[in-house]
């Protein structure tokens, strides 16, 4: 156990790690966790790696051993933790302890990551034990980082939690009492400043910077470097141990590193992804059979549904993984997992699979049967409302649905003309109904609701773009005007809705300022207008043409050549163009 490296040295008290002395700083932690032990409270120390946790836990423990009390080792083996029970009930004060990177981790990665690899494997196991001197009346304390709270978090809910934070002051300390040589305050503020923006690792790094300086007159830049080197090869260490140890594993952890950008129960749904697929066309299946059949037979295939919908529910469950590599876990942190993703790589010849969203989406509402809430969502989205209401919440992060959940929900159709609502009228009705399959009435009954949303706020038309764009195209030129009024009205348009819009405006003859000035603003590029209405629309080609190209000049001097060109074929001079291409020109290199 860490706390019998520890050693008093002239008032100094000292830890010894490996064949390096550490002189250890005093940290306000430690008082505040003593008064919570003494008073009987459980504590949870977490926060990121290298700040300090480790060192403060042990500093409070080898204080009790000076005060004659006794620290019980969660992590002994059966006999050993039975002989610190004996001894503690005869002492005036104990309290237990774990830590899954204790303070030699930084000295000897290798050998103390296993106990990161036993909270890991055997955390309820070490919670029971911890849960057993609690009702002997010992206070514990755990010591996780961020990413290993994860686990056992019931269990842990019931301790006090102190989350670490790094000190610059502290850092600058351990820099200056820990050194070979000595550089003074400038030099260790200048280190510590360089180090203290990455939020991790900020305590192991200064020590590292001071016991690997030679000369006063060494870059600052260069140790720091050093340094940070040094932390991401401990912790791809601890990844490698934690999240590689099989293949199997390694495939996990690959697929989930890529995933966990998405909520949990699709970043779980896109581990499995491989199963996904044949999940829901087995439940879909079963579905369609249900309104084909009556009475037993029905009964029975009802069951193999549910059956179904449960084993998807099974697949959303967060994995630890997703749980421990979801959160913020700082830049250095990142950049280990990168390097034990690439080791796993090679080790295992595993890669992350490119996972469709639309397909995890749709298992998530096939499987809670949320094909209303589903239906609601895109409408909330048309009318600029919070989606994230009833079952698609938990696709949400916060109160916020993601741009590309959305987008695989809307594109290439709305999900909800797969999965139908139950609603048979209203919005929600035409939400699940393309746009070819009703009649002109069922447009204008869309485009009537998007009219009055626009009048009470922000509307976004990519939900029911095929009602308007038939609205456009195929509508009486009373519809089509509503369809137009639409578009102007609306926050959010496609490009290829707000061509089709500038096409209409010219057939009906209507003045179409303001749709041209909306389409150079959010799209810029004339060549959709050319393929939706070619000659006919010379004059709106030309206008879009040199409005885009006077926007790109700057950046993408070449792209606005490229629009000239198109306001030239606006014009007529298509054959001019084809005989001198001076974009072609442009984008070759010198």
């Amino acid at each position: 156990m860490a706390v019998y490296h520890f050693s008093r040295r002239g008032g100094d008290l000292i830890f010894r790690a490996g064949d390096q002395e550490v002189n250890v700083v005093h940290l306000q932690l430690v008082e505040e966790l003593l008064k919570l032990l003494e008073k009987g409270v459980s504590v949870l120390l977490t926060g990121p790696h290298g700040v300090g946790k480790s060192i403060a836990a042990y500093t409070a423990a080898y204080l009790t051993l000076e005060r004659g009390g006794v620290v019980i080792d969660l992590a002994s083996d059966t006999a050993t933790f039975a002989e610190y029970l004996r001894i503690a009930k005869r002492a005036k004060w104990a309290f237990a302890i774990f830590d899954a990177t204790p303070p030699q981790f930084y000295s000897e990665s290798e050998i103390w990551s296993e106990h990161a690899t036993l909270w890991r494997d055997r955390c309820g196991q070490i919670m029971a034990r911890a849960d057993y001197v609690r009702r002997l009346g010992f206070p514990a304390v755990v010591v996780l980082a961020s990413d290993l709270a994860t686990r056992c978090r019931k269990e842990l809910a019931q301790y006090e939690k102190i989350t670490t934070t790094p000190d610059v002051k502290i850092a600058e300390e351990i820099f200056l009492r820990n050194g070979d040589v000595f550089c003074g305050e400038d030099y260790a503020g200048e280190v510590v400043k360089r180090l203290a923006h990455f939020g991790e690792g900020l305590y192991f790094m200064a020590y590292h910077v001071a016991k690997t300086l030679h000369y006063c007159d060494e870059d600052p830049e260069q140790r720091v470097k050093s340094a940070i080197d040094a932390y991401v090869e401990r912790l791809t260490t601890l990844a490698r141990a934690l999240y590689i140890n099989t293949c199997t594993a390694a495939r996990v952890f690959v697929q989930a590193l890529a995933a966990r950008g998405l909520p949990p129960p699709l970043a779980s749904l896109a581990v499995h992804h491989d199963v996904v697929d044949t999940r829901i066309r087995s439940l879909e299946k079963l579905s369609s059979l249900l309104d084909k059949l009556s009475g037993p037979h029905r009964e029975y295939v009802k069951i193999l549904a549910l059956q179904a919908a449960e084993e998807l529910k099974r697949l959303m469950r967060p994995h630890w993984q997703i749980k421990a590599l979801s959160g913020g876990l700082g830049p250095l942190y990142e950049e280990a997992l990168k390097k034990a993703a690439e080791e796993a790589v090679k080790k295992c010849g595993v890669k992350p699979a490119e996972v469709k969203i639309r397909a995890l989406v749709k298992a998530f509402v096939i499987a809670h049967e949320a094909g209303d809430d589903l239906a609601k969502a895109i409408i909330a989205i048309a009318v600029g409302e919070n989606p994230c209401q009833g079952k698609i919440k938990a696709l949400c992060r916060g109160d916020t649905l993601q741009e590309e959940i959305i987008h695989a929900i809307l594109y290439p159709t709305r999900l909800s003309v797969e999965i139908p609502p139950s609603e048979k009228k209203g919005l929600m009705f035409y939400a699940g109904l393309r746009a070819e399959e009703v009649s002109e009435k069922g447009w204008i009954e869309v485009l009537n609701y998007l009219y009055e949303a626009s009048e009470r706020g922000r509307v976004d038309l990519r939900p029911f773009r095929d009602y308007v764009d038939h609205a456009l195209r195929s509508g009486s030129p009373i519809t089509k005007r509503l369809a137009l009024t639409a578009v102007q009205n609306a926050a959010v348009v496609p490009g290829d809705l707000l061509a089709q819009a500038l096409v209409t405006a010219v057939e009906l003859g209507v003045d179409y300022e303001s749709l041209l000035d909306k389409y150079v603003e959010t799209v810029g590029d004339a060549s959709l207008v050319v393929e939706k209405c070619g000659e006919k629309c010379g004059d709106v080609i030309i206008v879009v043409g040199v409005a885009s190209a006077a926007r790109r000049a700057k950046e993408t001097p070449c792209d606005a050549l490229r629009q000239l060109e198109i306001a030239l074929i606006g014009a007529g001079y298509a054959d001019v163009v084809n005989k001198y291409q001076p974009h072609r020109r442009c984008i070759q290199p010198i």
